[in-house]
This record gives C-alpha cells, structure tokens and sequence, in this order.
C-alpha cells in the first residue's frame, strides 16, 4: 500500500494544511510506509497528481486529503469505479458536510485512525462527465455557496459562520430559477423553484439535513425539489429544512418533491450555476445516474456510517 496525503493550504484554516505535515511524516515513518506528501496549488491540481499516481504505480494507493469537501470531489474524480484506489479525508473546508454522514467525527482528525481505516465502498452521483460524492445544490442553496465563498475572505467571519451569513445575504436578493425536472417514470416539474438538492448524502451548507433520508451506499439519489415561495414562508420553513424534519410536516410538503431514484434530468433555459459538493461550474442540461458502488472510501478506525438502511423491514 502507497498512502498519499494531498494538503490543500486555500481550505478552511489555512495554516492547518501545513501543520499536518509534521504529524504525517512521523506518523508515517513510525510505521515504516511509503507515503507521499503533496501541496495542491490551483483547482483540479489534486485530480491531475492522483491520476499522476495511478499511471506510475499499479499497487494499491491510499489517497488521504487535508481539505473541504471540494478537495475530497478533486480526488475522487480522478479514479472513480477504480477498486485499486482509495480516498479518506481529514477535514479542513468551511462547510465539512461529507464527514457528518459518519459517527465519531473527532476520528477524521485522527492519522493513526485514518492509516488503521477500511475503506468499503460507497455510491456516486455522475452529473453528465463529472461526479458528485455528496451533494448537488442547484438554486438558493447554490447562491448561499457563492456568497459564503465571498464572506470567509473575511478574517471576522469563520468558515461555518459564512454559510448563516450567506442565507441571509442571498435572501435579500431576487431568487428563482425556472427548472424541468423530468424523472423516468414519466413525471416532469416544471415552474419556477425555490432550490433542488440532489443528495448522495445528507447534508450541505455547513450542516444543512437536505436530504434526510438519504444513505451511501443504497443505490439511489434523494431528490429534494422546493418551489419559489416568498421570503416570509422562507424563513417560517428554513429551521425544518436544516434540522431534515420537513418531510413530517405537511405545509412543508405542499411545496416540496421530495423522491428517490437511480436516474433522472435537468434542464434550463439557460446555462445556471450547479454547485458541485461546493465547487461551482454552470450547466444547461445535467443528466444524473447513480453509481453504485462507485469509490472506495476510508473510514477512520472506531468511526462508521452514521446512517444505515435497513433490509429487514
């Protein structure tokens, strides 16, 4: 086993890339393994050195950023479907989203935990030639992102403060995005929305429960669709969307669509922002199939999957 640690210094606190470097090395040497570490230096740079890596050695790779949930996407797009390679983050972004699908957070932190991990693999969402490990925000939600980008540049505002702030800076200005939302079985939304969350896992935005029914490793993507209401019933709703208690309660769910399935489509009138697990790129049209299955993650040794579905009911 190589183990690779891919340090990105522009996520999150910045200086903590750089401090995990000490730790890794002796943790690393201690144990006696052939490690690599690695300073990304623009986007998509982690996606090139895996994919670098993979070409140079045909032996099992661990591949372990320091990073946000952005970095984990770099990396897992560089080898998805390949069993040969495995990914675990240790997280360092503003939002950390990904890590909150498993038990005993603390242990992402932990590179003796990280090195001792199972990797067992987990689901993918492709969105056209990409793909998504947790969750797909398109709307409201994505404009939170954009803002919330702007505002951890500022050194008053920490990283998980910047989403509040961002909900707050996007619903003072005009939102809505005419959508087409077409499913296999023959239904199709389309009128203006208020947001759609597709969901590998549960939650976006710093800790927001979008998907509350959502699981890794089920085959299936949560579809998550709220039409365009006014800010007043916003901001009567937005404590149940975070918390993922919407689905009980029925005024909420006059205006949302909420489903379950392995494929669907999106389109536009025109190309639209699409965040990817908190990257932002534009798209007119994205179709999206689950990959069962699809990457191999590292789990820390004591954590688990904080939501299992179960196959006995």
């Amino acid at each position: 086993m190589i183990y690779h640690f891919i340090l990105n210094p522009k996520s999150g606190k910045k200086r903590a890339g750089f401090q995990y470097e000490d730790a890794i090395k002796t943790a690393c040497q201690s144990r006696r393994l052939d490690y690599h570490i690695y300073y990304t230096t623009c986007p998509g740079d982690a996606t090139t050195y895996v994919r670098s890596m993979i070409n140079i050695s045909s032996e099992r790779q661990r591949f372990i950023c320091v990073g946000g949930d952005g970095t984990l996407n770099e990396i897992v797009n560089s080898a998805p479907s390949n069993p040969n390679v495995e990914f675990g983050i240790i997280p360092n972004g503003s939002g950390n989203d990904f890590v909150k699908n498993f038990t005993e957070p603390s242990l992402f932190y932990n590179l003796d935990a990280q090195i001792d991990g199972e990797a067992i693999p987990l689901d993918l969402i492709q969105c056209n030639d990409v793909y998504c490990a947790n969750m797909m925000n398109i709307g409201f939600d994505c404009s939170v992102v954009k803002e919330a980008a702007k505002l951890k540049k500022w050194k008053l505002v920490s990283p998980s403060m910047s989403y509040i702030f961002g909900v707050v800076v996007a619903l003072c200005k005009p939102f809505g995005t005419n959508m087409k939302i077409i499913f296999d079985d023959g239904e199709v939304i389309q009128q203006e929305m208020l947001l759609t969350a597709i969901g590998n896992g549960r939650f976006c935005g710093g800790g927001f429960d979008a998907a509350p029914c959502a699981f890794l490793n089920d085959g299936l993507m949560d579809v998550c669709a709220i039409k365009k209401i006014s800010r007043l019933k916003f901001l009567t709703l937005v404590k149940e969307y975070k918390n993922g208690t919407y689905l009980s309660d029925p005024k909420a769910m006059e205006i949302i669509r909420y489903r379950q399935v392995s494929h669907f489509r999106m389109e536009f009138e025109q190309p639209i922002p699409i965040c990817n697990d908190g990257e932002i790129a534009g798209a007119k049209n994205i179709d999206f199939t689950v990959i069962p299955h699809g990457f191999h993650f590292v789990i820390p040794k004591g954590s688990a999957l904080r939501f299992i579905k179960r196959t006995d009911v």
